[in-house]
């Protein structure tokens, strides 16, 4: 389930960009810079996508264990790739299209200083969130691993989203100060129009990418190689498990993993025994895997 930090790294995420996107569309209509109109879209379907991710955490957290044995908590994966597909489309697609069209049909720009100030501001903003996203991300892992791995590790759909969204749109923004910088300078309105179907590009690799991810959570992917196999000795080491036939961990929601362990264990145990065994395997496999919140053992 969703932590209480990633519910307020959501919603952190999803006031920034609203106040960036309302002064963006201010500004893109007085400047007639197709980079802004981008970023000011870009903004508003981040708030959008946000909205979708907190609605997502909310439902995730809703109980009926007649319905849901396991929680609803793949309902979060859900509602992430619904965001991934507006950032692919909305997103990306639409900024494309009208970078296109900007590129076809040039205007004159016009008071850019005023489109660099909100740009600069804006990222310093992005960055913020950007970084109390990564923070949230690397809570309790190796410090050595890379945002990608961890990124890739992670079973937190919403931050995995927060993530990619806010890089996305910090690097989106450096693109459009780049473009509008040299538009200024140079008085040539295209590249301002380059920097909108960079952005546009952008969006859609960001959509695709998240995409990518939140198919392996919603599929089943297991933990990693190293982390499955410390379940497997700590399962093999006690001494009344005759044979690890089978163990299969998959992820059930945010953080949560459900483990089924096929096993053999000693002939000469009773019931209660295999029980308390059970009970003492869950305990250890919890101490150095606090997300295996479920585990079911199938005697053979």
């Amino acid at each position: 389930m969703a932590s209480n930090e990633s519910s307020k790294t959501v919603f952190l995420a999803m006031s920034v960009n609203f106040s960036i996107g309302i002064a963006k569309s201010a500004i893109a209509t007085i400047t007639m810079s197709s980079a802004m109109f981008s970023e000011a879209i870009h903004s508003f379907v981040d708030t959008g996508n946000q909205l979708l991710l907190w609605f997502g955490i909310n439902q995730s957290k809703k109980v009926n264990p007649k319905i849901y044995p396991l929680g609803r908590g793949k309902e979060e994966y859900f509602w992430t790739l619904v965001v991934a597909v507006l950032i692919f489309t909305i997103g990306g697609l639409v900024s494309l299209e009208h970078g296109i069209e900007s590129l076809s049909h040039p205007k004159k720009l016009e008071n850019l200083s005023i489109s660099i100030a909100l740009l600069v501001t804006s990222m310093i903003l992005e960055s913020y969130v950007l970084k109390k996203a990564i923070t949230e991300l690397k809570k309790g892992k190796d410090s050595d691993k890379g945002v990608m791995k961890l990124l890739k590790e992670s079973t937190d759909g919403p931050l995995i989203a927060i993530v990619v969204e806010d890089f996305a749109a910090t690097l989106g923004l450096f693109i459009a100060l780049i473009g509008t910088l040299l538009s200024s300078i140079l008085q040539n309105s295209i590249y301002d129009s380059i920097s909108a179907i960079s952005i546009g590009i952008l969006l859609m690799v960001s959509g695709i990418f998240l995409g990518y991810e939140m198919k392996h959570l919603i599929t089943g992917e297991s933990i990693s190689p190293d982390r499955l196999r410390k379940i497997e000795k700590i399962i093999s080491s006690n001494k009344n498990v005759s044979t690890l036939l089978n163990i299969k961990v998959i992820p059930i929601g945010s953080k949560q993993y459900l483990a089924l362990v096929m096993l053999d264990y000693k002939d000469s145990l009773e019931d209660q025994e295999i029980v308390e065994i059970n009970n003492i395997i869950k305990n250890k496999i919890n101490e150095i895997e606090s997300t295996i919140s479920e585990i079911y053992f199938n005697p053979q």
